[in-house]
Formats: C-alpha cells, structure tokens, sequence
C-alpha cells in the first residue's frame, strides 16, 4: 500500500519522477505559491460536530470531524484542543522558516496521501560543501490532518554528486522536530527559531563529521564484515544477498567517479560509498511496499547507515 489514493497527488521538480511514479513531472523548483497549486493542496480541512447514530439532535461534546472541503471525505476525528494547520499555512511556516519573510523558498516536491489525510513537502535550503562535495540540504515537512500525528519537520541532505541521502546520527544535533496541534499558532515564532537553530546546528555538525572521517582511515572490507554478517545459522538466500551487497559497495567504493577524491581505505569515502548504496541500489526482488521502505528511511533515517556509523567510528584510526 503505497498511499495514494484516488483524491491524492504531488508533484517533483527538476524532472525527477515522483514517488510511485504518480503526479506531475516538472522542470525546477517552485515557490510556496506555485507549489501549492501543482501539488492541489489548496483546499482546506473543516470542523463539524459529531453525532451518535442513535441521536443525531445532540453532538457529542468534546470532539469534531475534521473534513475536507473539496471532497467532503472525514480525515479523522479530533479533540477539541486540536488546531487545524491549514496546508497554507504550513506552506507560510516554511516559508518563514527558510527566508524569515524576506527571502522566496522554493520547493523540490509536496503533495498528499491517503486522500489527505497527511501532506509533505520538501524545501530547497542554501547549498553547503562537505569535505570536496557540493550537498543540497533539505527540510521537510509532513503534517496529519486525521489527528494522527504532530507537525513534523526533518533535516536530510543530498550529496549532490550521486544523488545520495545524508543523514548522519549525530548525537547533539536535533534532526526531527514535532509541533503539536494543539497550540501551533502560539507557538510559531518560538518553534522557527528552534528550527532553524537545529537546522544550522545539524549541518554544521554534519559537515564536521564528515570532515572527522575524511582525516582518518578505516579497512573497508572490515567495517562490511560487522555490517553484513555472514554465518551458518543464515539461509543461502541471506548468505548470497550479504556476499552481494559487500561486493557492490566495495565496487562502488573502487571504481564510481565521484569517490575517486578519496585515498585508500578513507573512512569518509567508506561511509558514502555504503550511503550511495543504499540511496540507489535496487533490490533483486522489488516488494510492494519497496518504495514505501525507502520513502521511511529518507524521513526516520536509514539504520542500517546509522549502525554503518557506528562501525566506522569505532574502527577508525
């Protein structure tokens, strides 16, 4: 189950397909104005009270559907205390978060899922440089209208060389940030600045790590032999699938253009090489919720690349 549904659509700048390959192809990137247009996020979410089916005089106190006014669907029922963050004004809250007012963000993609019932969006921050590459950083945004979840804004880079997700584990450096709906007008100048503190904070510090790493060496057939494992408890199936991952990331760390910068066994050069992996590989067998995995992984970030961190710290000299 990949989400959309038949209310539901986005669009993707820079004319890259989107997700599931579902919605509008476009060439660049738009503002908040143009992107909430393509995206057909302009409708808005209603309260309406709600009723028993033994008594529809009285409704029940306390809670309200929450509707959309396009479709008239319920998106889910919520407390009173909720407040609804209409999409245009997330799209005005990332807006300030990105140029305080001042200066036009613009957006790679947004759209809907499950009719609705959860928008994204993701914006274009200013490119930075880790160690000799250009990234471009991003700060995404997912809300529930079903009552479901908070206002959530995550931070994840792209390596723009290879196109792979940098999302390091740092420990000081905040990467998810929720607003409850309960208060989120109220809150809005205090949580910017706490966003965009932990944005500056997370992107500093990534590229201080990276620049830790790029300093040391690390033995790249070791750090995969504690990342994929082999043993006989395994099925061949396993066995094979490890046996095969190791294979192409030391080959991708060997031969791929863009980490050719990087001397023997450097332990940034390890780290990308299992991260462009890992962003781009594709599967022998491709499941159903394949693009649904990948898309968990780019918002939570990837464990795999977190225990890859681990690894590579802890054997680096």
């Amino acid at each position: 189950m990949h989400g959309i549904f038949e209310n539901d659509y986005m669009f993707s700048g820079r004319s890259e397909v989107p997700w599931h390959g579902i919605g509008a192809v476009l060439d660049g990137v738009l503002t908040s104005d143009e992107a909430i247009k393509e995206a057909k996020l302009t409708w808005t979410v209603e309260q309406t009270p709600v009723y028993t089916a033994t008594n529809w005089s009285v409704p029940i106190p306390g809670y309200f559907a929450n509707v959309r006014s396009d479709t008239k669907e319920v998106l889910g029922l919520v407390s009173e205390r909720y407040q609804i963050a209409q999409n245009r004004d997330v799209f005005k809250f990332a807006d300030e978060l990105i140029g305080n007012g001042k200066v036009k963000c613009t957006y790679e993609t947004a759209g809907s899922l499950f009719n609705g019932r959860r928008v994204f969006m993701l914006v274009n921050m200013p490119k930075g440089r880790i160690v000799e590459d250009e990234y471009q950083p991003y700060l995404c945004l997912s809300n529930a209208h079903d009552g479901s979840a908070c206002l959530q804004i995550f931070l994840t880079g792209i390596r723009v060389v290879c196109n792979n997700t940098l999302s390091a584990a740092l420990n000081t450096a905040k990467r998810k940030i929720s607003i409850r709906h309960l208060s989120l007008m109220e809150q809005r100048k205090n949580e910017a600045l706490l966003t965009m503190g932990a944005a500056s904070k997370y992107f500093h510090e990534l590229e201080a790590f990276a620049s830790r790493l790029a300093g040391k060496k690390v033995n790249i057939g070791k750090v995969l032999e504690h990342l994929f494992p082999v043993s006989r408890d395994m099925s061949r199936r396993q066995l094979n699938s490890n046996r095969d991952v190791k294979e192409s990331i030391k080959y991708l760390f060997k031969r791929k253009d863009d980490l050719q910068n990087y001397r023997k066994n450097n332990a940034w050069g390890v780290y990308s090489a299992i991260a462009d992996y890992r962003s781009n590989a594709e599967p022998k067998r491709k499941t159903s919720t394949y693009e649904d995995t990948k898309m968990a992984r780019f918002i939570d970030g990837d464990p795999v690349m977190h225990h890859a961190q681990e690894i590579i710290l802890e054997m680096a000299a």
